[in-house]
């Protein structure tokens, strides 16, 4: 962490790596893919040498198991990327660890501790909770990680739009550690990412950056909770190491990397190498979908990337009806329909919008999204939660008419852009228009400025927080807070000496639909 996080926010951060001195860990251990009474933990190590896990509820008896492990060639750099680590060689292959827990006690704390080497890693986690249980999730995307964004400062437009060419307060790198510090210090169950989780797929550095700051050196947060992901546009970036294109084959290389770090369940279609780009996870009272949102017709305005399927050998699927994808959706959701008291979908891709993927005729256009907004109706989802466009945007779609089959009364669908994970921060474009905006941080809260101080308002890098928990009367609902993270300078002086959390004049509390859930 950098020295203007302060000591006591640094002391809310449970960091409890006992030592990271030696040759073991490439990734410290981070939580993946909870279900049911289970959860898995994986870590990278830099030799084949077997980890052993010792892991105890509280006051039980210490479990002892052996990791498997398997050389990860997926991330390996590229020669493209060979000359950053010059004149020492770019860090070998590294090897995968995994082992898969059962048999917790739904809700439960659960104490761990690895070894790998001569380097030990202690954490803790709450086991999937159950579905009577309260809980709270973080959301944000658009983190677009890279060593270089130490030292890039964002351009932040000025809501009066007579001051261009402003740098934000705080570099790229961090304001994405003070927002997950944030998240931290808040105790929730999952952390929950839209995609663009680095900025270019492909480069094996971006996300060595990435690990740094959720399993690593800035911090560890994924060693206590599970990091959930839907895949974007980035995650098939090329970059230098794919010549900076998402053709063939280094859109696939690139994605294969996002593929080998997170440990998504299966969807059960046919195509095995679909099974993890788009998956459900059931998590206490909610469910969770995660859509690949990245290809869908090939037709430029049409679909947000038809680069992805005019290539041989491009995987990502579609998304629109007739698609396997669409078909499973539409599936997912009838059944969590009527199983879950609430159901939340997340993908990359804004529907709703004033940024620059608005433009049906832009090469990255988010609008073809729009055609999964009838399903959402009509399965009674919740909100959506999406980036794309890089700025915090709240959108209330109503539902235009009752769907047969489905929802007993009409709903309003929220739809929210929360691309400000640590990356962006931009503002709308001039001359686009989003009938269905409720909120837009870069025009509903104004900059309060003394002097030249900022102390209140504006556009800062933050995440949704919701609480999903039982009122005073004994009924459940759901709290979206969006919060954003406020860096404060000194008295008279351009330092930040911390940053703070503060939510944004955009609450809202939602209740389950009546349907079957």
């Amino acid at each position: 962490m950098k020295a203007f996080i302060t000591t006591s926010l640094a002391a809310l951060i449970a960091l409890s790596i006992d030592a990271l001195c030696g040759t073991g860990f490439r990734v410290t251990p981070y939580l993946q893919n909870p279900s049911p009474g289970a959860m898995s933990i994986r870590w990278l190590s830099e030799t084949a040498s077997v980890g052993q896990l010792r892991y105890h509820r509280s006051g039980g008896p210490t479990n002892r198991v052996a990791s498997r492990s398997a050389m990860a060639s997926e991330l390996d750099y590229h020669v493209s990327e060979h000359h950053h680590f010059a004149p020492q060689p770019a860090p070998s292959t590294p090897y995968m660890h995994r082992v898969r827990l059962t048999n917790l006690v739904a809700g439960a704390w659960y104490s761990y501790r690895v070894t790998q080497r001569d380097e030990v890693y202690s954490n803790r986690f709450r086991a999937p909770p159950g579905r009577d249980e309260s809980i709270r999730f973080a959301v944000y995307a658009d983190c677009e990680t890279e060593p270089e964004s130490t030292g890039a400062f964002r351009e932040w437009p000025d809501p009066s739009g007579k001051t261009r060419g402003r740098p934000y307060l705080l570099d790229q790198t961090d304001g994405y550690s003070n927002n997950l510090a944030v998240i931290q210090s808040r105790n929730p169950d999952l952390a929950i990412i839209a995609g663009d989780i680095t900025e270019a797929g492909g480069e094996q550095r971006d996300w060595d950056e990435f690990w740094k700051h959720n399993a690593g050196t800035y911090n560890d947060l994924g060693g206590r909770l599970p990091i959930l992901a839907a895949p974007g546009n980035h995650e098939y970036y090329g970059g230098t190491a794919g010549g900076r294109t998402y053709s063939q084959p280094g859109s696939e290389t690139a994605v294969s990397k996002y593929l080998a770090y997170f440990e998504n369940p299966p969807n059960g279609t046919e195509d095995s190498e679909q099974h993890e780009r788009f998956f459900r996870v059931d998590y206490g009272p909610a469910t969770f979908i995660f859509i690949d949102s990245c290809n869908g017709a090939d037709t430029p305005g049409k679909d947000t990337n038809f680069r992805l399927s005019t290539f041989d050998g491009a995987k990502a699927p579609d998304f629109n009806p007739g698609s396997v994808q669409y078909a499973w959706l539409e599936s997912e959701l009838a059944d969590a329909q009527k199983v879950s008291r609430f159901t939340f979908a997340t993908f990359h891709h804004c529907p709703y919008s004033v940024g620059p993927h608005a433009d049906p005729n832009e090469g990255q256009t988010s609008v073809p999204l729009q055609v999964l907004t009838p399903l959402f109706h009509r399965y009674g989802v919740d909100a959506v939660f999406c980036g794309h466009d890089e700025m915090y945007e709240h959108s209330r779609v109503p539902e235009k008419e009752i769907q047969p089959g489905g929802r007993s009364t009409p709903h309003d669908l929220h739809v929210y852009d929360v691309g400000i994970g640590g990356d962006g921060l931009r503002g709308p474009v001039p001359g686009l228009e989003n009938p269905f905006q409720v909120f837009l941080a870069h025009t509903d809260s104004p900059e309060v400025w003394r002097g030249d101080r900022l102390v209140d308002g504006g556009k800062h890098y933050g995440h949704l927080e919701v609480n999903i928990e039982k009122d005073s009367r004994g009924h459940w609902q759901a709290r979206i807070s969006p919060v954003y993270v406020f860096p404060i300078r000194a008295e008279h002086s351009k330092n930040i000496i911390k940053c703070e959390r503060r939510v944004y004049d955009d609450e809202l509390i939602i209740t389950p639909a009546v349907i079957a859930k």
